[in-house]
Order: C-alpha cells, then sequence, then structure tokens
C-alpha cells in the first residue's frame, strides 16, 4: 500500500468518525430540547399551582404569627405561674405535715400522761378506798356472826368474799 492509498483510507476513516460524532451531537441536541420541553412544563405547573399555594402559606404564617407569639408567652407564664404555685403548695403541705407531726407527738404526750394519771389514780382509789372498804366489810361480818351467836346460834348467810380485783371496774 502506498501512501496516498493510506491517505485516503485515513480521511474516509476521519470523515465517518465526524459524522458518527455529528449525528451523536444531533441526537443529544434533540433529546436537550425535550428534555428543555419538559423543564418548562414543569416549570409552568409549578408557577401554576406550588407559588399561589406558597402565597396563601407565607400570608397564613404572616397572620399567625402574632398568635403564636403570645401563645407562646402566655404558655411561659403560665408554666412559669404554675412552677411557683407547685413551690407554695410544697411549702404549705411540708408546714401542714410538720404541724400535723407535732401534733401528733403532743396528743400521744397527753395520752400517755392521762394513762399515767388513771393508773395512780386507780392506785390511790384501792388504797384509800378499797381497802378500809374491805376492812368494814370484814368488821362487819365478824359483828353479824357475833350478834348471831349471841341472838340464838343462829347462822348469818356467810357472804362470799370478793377479790379485790372483781370489785373495781
Amino acid at each position: 500500500m502506498d501512501q496516498h492509498t493510506l491517505l485516503i483510507a485515513f480521511i474516509a476513516v476521519t470523515s465517518a468518525a465526524v459524522v458518527l460524532q455529528t449525528l451523536i451531537l444531533a441526537g443529544m441536541y434533540a433529546s436537550s430540547r425535550k428534555m428543555g420541553k419538559r423543564v418548562e412544563a414543569l416549570s409552568a405547573k409549578v408557577e401554576d399551582q406550588v407559588l399561589p399555594l406558597v402565597e396563601k402559606v407565607r400570608g397564613i404564617v404572616d397572620e399567625a404569627a402574632p398568635s403564636i407569639r403570645t401563645v407562646v408567652a402566655n404558655l411561659t407564664e403560665t408554666s412559669n405561674l404554675v412552677r411557683s404555685q407547685a413551690g407554695q403548695f410544697d411549702e404549705a403541705l411540708t408546714e401542714i405535715v410538720t404541724g400535723a407531726r407535732v401534733q401528733a407527738s403532743r396528743a400521744g404526750l397527753v395520752a400517755s400522761r392521762t394513762l399515767e394519771r388513771v393508773d395512780m389514780t386507780a392506785a390511790v382509789l384501792q388504797n384509800t378506798v378499797l381497802t378500809p372498804l374491805r376492812a368494814v366489810s370484814a368488821l362487819a361480818e365478824g359483828l353479824m356472826a357475833g350478834f348471831g351467836e349471841f341472838m340464838g346460834g343462829r347462822k348469818v348467810r356467810n357472804s362470799k368474799a370478793v377479790p379485790s380485783d372483781e370489785m373495781f371496774i
């Protein structure tokens, strides 16, 4: 092969590659045109449907912003008030519980003292009333027995001696 033939073959291959590249570029151009039309249609849809919606939402947010701020401020104030009231309630409850404990302690002391005084009173009553009463009862029984013998031998009914614990109510 001579050089001239090689040159012609090389030019033919190069021409075919250029034509092929031109066809590929033409296909890419057509594809990008179609894509551009789709994007334009989608953009028009977004402008027609989404942008008015965004404007409405922006208007609602602008209208609601002061109310939302007021609600947040009220919630903050309410939270602070509740926290303060809970602290006061806790203090009051602590005072009530402390007072109840003190009163319960005092009531316990009063009950203990009362029981001690009742025991002491019972002991005093037994020593001052029941012991002499038993002695008088024994003396009366003896006199009755003596009179019974003296009067003709009649037996006086024996009264049962009652233990001191049974006489005390």
